[in-house]
């Protein structure tokens, strides 16, 4: 559930415990489902299984909760008593509450917020426990969390040590930068270990306080041997001072490469003292921190440190749908389905299977998909683990472990399993070192489980994250894999449109699409969606998280046709939904989360507004519906008239005027009068103004040339035309004319090109035969008027939405590819008379409103409610032309849509 679902769920409970709907026994667990604890883990602790407490009224869940019912004023002395509890901190348990359903206190362990209301006042407060559903009151409230600060301090000094080592021959020195970036990351472990209990407390900082200069000069010296003893195995250090002998070996390649540290100074030496002493690294949360130190060798970035990263919410929409939630699924499944002497057998198989499985990121920053992944893959095990000891449990078994195969470290999930790449040097050494700190954290949670854990050094085979040009490079040979092999591609891959692409950008386009035809206007994500669906097997799949641009309009045509191609279908969805950061006043971007896998008979899920709907088919626009996708047509598919570009100039300035410069103009010679005419485009009949324009026609050019300032500006244009492209040259000719000349008998119908998607209808109106409508228009001439309650319907917009290409967010109408493609039924002349009534009621209402324009009244903050009232009419009496009984929503329209284009276009397009 998203927060505001999550707001309502426990408004409403604690309403229903005062009014005695909900039995006060059933509120902790109901409290818990509401912030999305899973069925099966709320029913074990519900029977006893997972409830650690002996106390009736009491609940007690290892890292989760420690609940009470108190008596009537005995809160305050119940929580007290609580938290003193040494199984609080021996469980880590996260909350600790106590309530008599009168008053309601509760405490955050980590945090150290306390909570102390009314329990009706229990809605308000929902955000306390916001943690369970994967957000920290940190990131929701905007504070500014520990990651922050270390960011902060991190950043300063990064600055000092590079005015220490750098000057502006060496600023741009690829391999000295490299070299920073590995030691940054060597100095971001060290303080880390000191703080988390795999280097003795303090014990990076001290020891480099103690034994160096207080100006710098010997920290590199020192900080070059202690990394020789990090990567140097005990029983092979030979004779060592004590300060050193007494670090631990680390291993795993973080100290391998013998990379030369900077020189420091007075300052950067007490920085990198503070940095380590006067910050508790522990508090750090590998799954945002490596987002935000990566800003500290990016300048750019640190406006908003801390505030990019991609929140644990919006990556469980990802992995969630991908492969999370099918593990689960079989779980519970064995858990209510199999009988119980089979149990252990097919868990140990479960576990089995997600000990092979592989996860990938091929734009992966700085880890945070590859981390969440990893930290739930971990959290999967330890319940197939519990499972698995209370089986043994229930059996009086004492051979377990060894039945589960399980090795010293019990946990068979290996960071080896996850692969990533990365363009960012620094974000790529970032992202390995915050996978390691990750699986240390997983391991503290492991141990508070079970008792014991992995050691945290030596470290061992870290992520295989790779330094390079996700494009360029083979896939294949970063994944140690088999085409057998269990393999999830998931990530947030880089979107620009290909008019925001570098050079370099759009070469890497054509390298990695080479002998794939038509790829020139793709937008940059696509090339990840196109390289993954060539990779995947029937047991692989991949999400990424993309602008939702290449589910609409001319990308579609593009995209989707190659992949699926490919033998590949969409397998889920989420559709469009503000994908922001966390920064205050920020706009976030209209994103879509794609699933795609081999095709199969497995359901389909679409999410619209965290709501899952089990669908037959994903249409490449996100659409129940088949494979189907429209492109341009140059004919009219329905029995509409026809729509056209309006008129194109090619005058090179010389007909095109102001109001001003047409006055100056008249006032200089008034016989000019008669040949302006208002020329209107999308911006004049939105903003309701006008420009002027020179308009002559053939039979009066003799009398327009007499004019000496006409006959002027038409000699400018014909050598303007000479001179110009082959469609300036094509009508040199005729240089008295706009290049395109065509003008309304009686009237036109207006369709703005570009209108913003803010708005709930595109302004479509009427027009005098007078006005000139320039190329910045579509024009229908002398239509039929029922069209005009055609293009002003909801359902017609619908289909714009979802058809129509953008300019940034706004929408961009053409004919060819939203108005000639659009499926509109034959209807008689009783049905368009009424359409006509319907049509005219909102020009009417506009018209009530003679000081406003049409931005104004399409405005969805300024819409009049007479206007609304009145579109509102036409959209139902639209909507029944198709089916009687109308349409709930948009996605209803469009699944009716597209099955009738593919009726009227006989599928030429699927």
């Amino acid at each position: 559930m998203n927060i505001s679902q999550i707001e309502e769920v426990v408004k409403k409970l604690a309403t229903d415990i005062n009014t005695n709907e909900v039995n006060k026994d059933e509120f902790i667990y109901q409290l818990m489902a509401a912030y999305g604890h899973r069925k099966t883990t709320i029913g074990r602790i519900k029977s006893g299984e997972r409830n650690l407490a002996n106390v009736e009224g009491e609940v007690r869940a290892k890292r989760h909760i420690y609940f009470k019912q108190s008596q009537n004023d005995c809160v305050l002395s119940d929580i007290d008593n609580m938290k003193k509890e040494p199984s609080v901190a021996r469980d880590k348990i996260r909350f600790v509450i106590a309530t008599d359903f009168n008053q309601f206190v509760a405490l955050d362990t980590r945090t150290h917020d306390t909570l102390d209301i009314e329990f009706n006042e229990l809605g308000k407060h929902f955000d306390f426990f916001l943690p369970w559903a994967g957000m920290e009151k940190a990131v929701y409230q905007g504070e500014n969390p520990a990651d922050v600060k270390a960011a902060e301090k991190m950043a300063k000094l990064f600055d000092l040590i590079k005015a220490d080592n750098f000057n502006e021959e060496t600023k741009n020195d690829t391999a000295a930068l490299h070299n920073l970036n590995v030691f940054l990351t060597r100095l971001l472990f060290c303080f880390f270990a000191e703080d988390t209990g795999i280097f003795k407390q303090n014990q990076f900082s001290a020891e480099l306080e103690s034994h160096t200069k207080l100006d710098g000069s010997d920290v590199d010296s020192y900080l070059n041997r202690l990394f020789e003893v990090l990567n140097t195995s005990k029983d092979t250090r030979g004779d060592l001072p004590d300060y050193l002998a007494s670090f631990e070996y680390v291993n795993g390649g973080l100290f391998a490469n013998n990379i030369v540290s900077p020189m420091f100074s007075t300052k950067s030496r007490k920085m990198l003292i503070e940095c380590g002493s006067e910050l508790d690294w522990s508090d750090i949360n590998p799954d945002i921190f490596g987002s935000m130190i990566q800003a500290v060798v990016h300048p750019d970035q640190r406006g908003g440190m801390g505030m990019h990263y991609t929140s644990v919410t919006n990556i469980m929409k990802v992995i969630e749908p991908l492969f999370l939630d099918e593990l689960y699924s079989e779980f519970e499944n064995i858990e209510n389905n199999i009988d119980a002497k089979l149990k252990p057998s097919r868990l140990r198989k479960l576990h089995d299977r997600i000990a092979e499985i592989k996860l990938f990121d091929p734009a992966c920053g700085s880890g945070n998909f590859l981390i969440i992944a990893f930290k739930e893959l971990r959290n999967f095990e330890m319940e197939i683990i519990k499972r698995l000891q209370e089986l043994d449990q229930n059996k009086n078994q004492d051979d377990l472990f060894g039945d589960v195969g399980l090795d010293s470290s019990f946990s068979r999930i290996k960071l080896s399993q996850f692969y990533g790449i990365e363009l960012d040097d620094f974000a790529h050494e970032v992202a390995i070192l915050s996978l390691w700190l990750a699986e240390h954290q997983m391991n503290g949670e492991f141990k508070a489980e079970f008792g014991e854990c992995e050691p945290s050094l030596p470290l061992k085979k870290g992520g295989k994250i790779f330094w390079g040009n996700s494009l360029r490079l083979d896939w294949r040979e970063c994944i140690d894999h088999s085409d057998e092999d269990e393999v999830y591609i998931i990530g947030n891959p880089p979107y620009l449109g290909s008019k925001n692409q570098s050079e370099e950008q759009k070469e890497d386009i054509k390298y990695c699409l080479q002998g794939i035809s038509n790829t020139k206007s793709l937008d940059y994500i696509a090339c990840w969606f196109i390289k993954a669906a060539l990779f995947i097997n029937a047991k692989s799949s991949y999400a990424f998280v993309s602008t939702n641009s290449i589910c609409q309009g001319t990308q579609v045509p593009l995209l989707w046709p190659i992949i699926l191609k490919s033998g590949c279908e969409i397998s889920f969805a989420y559709k469009n939904f503000v994908w922001s950061n966390n920064a205050k006043n920020k706009a976030g971007v209209t994103c879509s989360i794609i699933g795609v896998r081999k095709k199969n008979n497995k359901p389909k899920a679409i999410f619209t507004n965290n709501f899952r709907k089990i669908v037959s088919n994903i249409n490449p626009y996100l659409i129940e519906s088949t494979d189907i996708v429209v492109t341009k047509s140059t004919n009219v598919i329905s029995k509409l008239p026809r729509m056209q570009i309006g008129n194109e100039p090619y005058e090179s300035g010389f007909f095109i005027f102001s109001t001003l410069e047409k006055e100056e103009f008249v006032a200089e010679e008034p016989r000019s009068e008669k040949f302006f005419k208002k020329l209107v485009g999308s911006n004049e009949f939105i903003k309701g103004t006008y420009r002027w324009c020179l308009w002559i026609e053939d039979q009066y050019l003799d009398e327009a040339c007499a004019i000496p300032l006409i006959k002027n500006r038409i000699d400018k244009v014909r050598e303007a035309r000479l001179v110009g492209g082959m469609n300036a040259r094509s009508c040199a000719h005729r240089p008295h004319q706009f290049r395109w000349v065509n003008r309304a008998i009686k009237n036109q119908v207006v369709v703005p090109v570009v209108s913003s998607e803010r708005r709930e209808y595109i302004p479509v109106g009427l027009m005098d035969k007078d006005t000139i409508i320039s190329n910045k228009a579509q024009v229908i001439f002398d239509p039929e008027p029922f069209v005009l309650g055609v293009l002003n319907s909801k359902i017609h917009m619908a289909w714009v939405r979802t058809i129509t290409g953008r300019i940034r967010s706004d929408y961009q109408y053409t004919a060819g590819l939203c108005y000639n493609s659009f499926p509109f039924p034959d209807i008689d002349e009783n049905t368009k008379c009424e359409m006509v009534d319907k049509s005219l009621a909102i020009l009417s209402v506009r018209e009530n409103y003679p000081e406003r324009n049409l931005g104004s009244l399409y405005d969805p903050d300024k819409m009049p409610t007479d206007l609304k009232a009145a579109h509102r009419e036409l959209d139902d009496f639209v909507d029944k032309i198709y089916q009687k009984k109308g349409f709930s929503d948009d996605d209803e329209r469009l699944e009716f849509l597209f099955l009738m284009y593919e009726r009227m276009t006989g599928g030429q397009n699927a």
